[in-house]
């Protein structure tokens, strides 16, 4: 018998350290499963501040009853700082003047199909489009897995019912 082949009988049927070998090939796999979820949960996260945001901006504009420009202003602000004036940011980096604010005049009903898109006693009505793009400053860990820049989009609509 071989020295090697001595050493090795020697290690059969040994399980001592065996959960460690173990451990030490899954802990990798379990570390960037975790790293991923959190990255992905600050996304998300940061998504779903953005949509709060503009759909306050909306709402806010869609009942403001000043001039357009100063309720602009003001919706902006909300949509980024939480406040009408003043406020804190709600997403880092996110800056009022990139909130998008638009009225756009909409016909009530469906022209094609008939059918009736807003409860109106007029044909047209007046509805305001927000939105905004945030550029994510980091995937952190996901841009080792190939993830390049992030950008998040998100828009919503409301019907003017003040002025």
């Amino acid at each position: 018998m071989t020295k090697l082949g001595h050493i090795i009988r020697r290690f059969q049927g040994d399980e001592r350290g065996a959960a460690l070998v173990e451990v030490a090939i899954t802990v990798p796999f379990v570390l960037l499963l975790s790293a991923g979820v959190f990255e992905f949960s600050n996304i998300l996260n940061t998504r779903l501040l953005l949509a709060a945001g503009v759909e306050d901006a909306a709402r806010y504009m869609a009942r403001c009853s000043s001039d357009w420009d100063t309720c602009k202003g003001w919706a902006q602000n909300l949509a980024a700082k939480g406040a009408v004036v003043g406020g804190s940011d709600r997403v880092s980096g996110w800056l009022p003047a990139t909130v998008d604010i638009t009225p756009t005049s909409t016909p009530a009903t469906d022209v094609s199909t008939g059918a009736q898109l807003y409860l109106s006693n007029t044909s047209m009505v007046v509805v305001v489009n927000v939105s905004t793009s945030y550029a994510y400053p980091d995937v952190g860990f996901l841009s080792y897995l190939g993830f390049g820049a992030l950008t998040l989009s998100v828009s919503h609509q409301e019907r003017v019912i003040g002025w």
